[in-house]
């Protein structure tokens, strides 16, 4: 794959990442109003966090759909780069980079997430099934 075609896989994966952004901000208020015990903001921030979600689950489809369209060695590259493979140049580096910015906040969020969800759900959360 050329360069032109590492850059658009990382403007995917740098879409994802700004949406996290957002996820673990709505997140993290969300935290602070079951800290109050603010059932209002609780209830409008869950609402709040269901665009920033579903256009991350947009564009994480329209990454694997891309992918997907690759040629079978491009796809074992990225995946291959995605596990810490050595970059064969700049395109590949930068991916690299952004694949695992985006995977390592990915797992702060999830963290929050299940620390959130168990605090509203109880033994009833979805972490417990």
């Amino acid at each position: 794959m050329n360069k032109d075609g590492w850059m658009e896989l990382t403007v995917l994966e740098k879409k994802k990442y700004n949406y996290l952004v957002e996820i673990q901000d709505v997140t993290k208020q969300l935290a602070e109003s079951l800290d109050r015990n603010d059932q209002v903001s609780a209830r409008m921030l869950i609402a709040l966090r269901q665009d920033p979600i579903r256009l991350l689950a947009e564009v994480d489809d329209s990454a694997r759909t891309r992918l997907a369209g690759l040629p079978p060695e491009d796809q074992e590259q990225a995946g291959a780069l995605r596990q810490g493979a050595e970059p064969w140049d700049d395109g590949q580096r930068i991916f690299q980079e952004q694949a695992g910015k985006t995977r390592r906040l990915l797992e702060q969020v999830v963290e929050m997430d299940r620390r959130v969800n168990l605090r509203m759900a109880g033994e009833h959360s979805f972490y417990n099934k």
